[in-house]
């Protein structure tokens, strides 16, 4: 493949990673954005954390759908990283791919906050994720949360995604782990499992909120150590 056919590829990976991303990240946070806002949208309330979850499950399944056979179909940092640190991905497109996640997130982000508005968002951050302040332990829980979360995503993706797999819908698999994550650890750390997904609605959640990334730093170190624990063990096993 020549050098001209090479950057035509990497271009078009990197338009899906934004566009993949950019689905993920604005009909996810949307959906905590609906049921958060009753005075905007009045059904909200009773959809609860099962519509959130299955919201963005059936997001991320519509994003694999549509570009997995362009770019692999990431959208988020922690199965990059995850997976150039087991090889099947090469190094040198990390940052492209990190990039062009961070910029559909962020214009899912401002595109929420235009339909909904700053008083609408302010009801939830635009959906973006803070740890449950309720629990005895709020950053811990919600870091080990992102953690554990993040570690049965990545082991998902690599291993429904493995070529040695028998397993012919592992796209689909992808999509369906993610729901009962959000389901389980949605009221703990907010689910995010994705450095990305958090900071499209908190980028734009600044218009109103100067404090929405004191916690960020959970959402970028949980999951991009969940993700790297999952690679390291399931290269161990698939070394044995």
């Amino acid at each position: 493949m020549g050098a001209d056919s090479l950057e035509r590829t990497l271009s078009a990976s990197i338009l899906a990673e934004a566009y993949g991303t950019f689905v993920l990240t604005l009909l996810g946070p949307m959906s905590i954005t609906v049921v958060n806002n009753p005075g905007l949208f009045p059904i909200g309330p009773s959809l609860g954390l099962g519509f959130i979850g299955l919201a963005f499950g059936l997001a991320l399944f519509i994003g694999i759908a549509s570009v997995s056979h362009v770019s692999g179909a990431h959208f988020n940092p922690a199965v990059t990283l995850s997976l150039a640190y087991t090889g099947r991905f090469p190094k040198n497109r990390v940052t492209p791919y990190v990039v062009a996640q961070l910029v559909g997130a962020a214009l899912a982000g401002f595109a929420q906050l235009a339909m909904v508005g700053a008083a609408a968002g302010r009801a939830a951050d635009l959906g973006t994720t803070v740890p449950n302040f309720a629990l005895p332990l709020p950053y811990f829980a919600a870091l080990l949360g992102e953690v554990i979360g993040t570690f049965i995503l990545v082991m998902t993706v690599i291993g429904s995604t493995s070529p040695s797999s028998t397993l012919h819908w592992g796209s689909s698999a992808i999509g369906l782990s993610l729901a009962p994550i959000i389901w389980a650890i949605g009221g703990v750390s907010g689910a995010s499992l994705n450095p990305a997904r958090t900071f499209g609605p908190s980028l734009a959640s600044l218009v109103f909120d100067a404090s929405v990334f004191n916690t960020y730093w959970i959402y970028l170190v949980g999951p991009i150590l969940g993700g790297l624990l999952a690679a390291e063990i399931y290269r161990r096993m698939e070394a044995r």
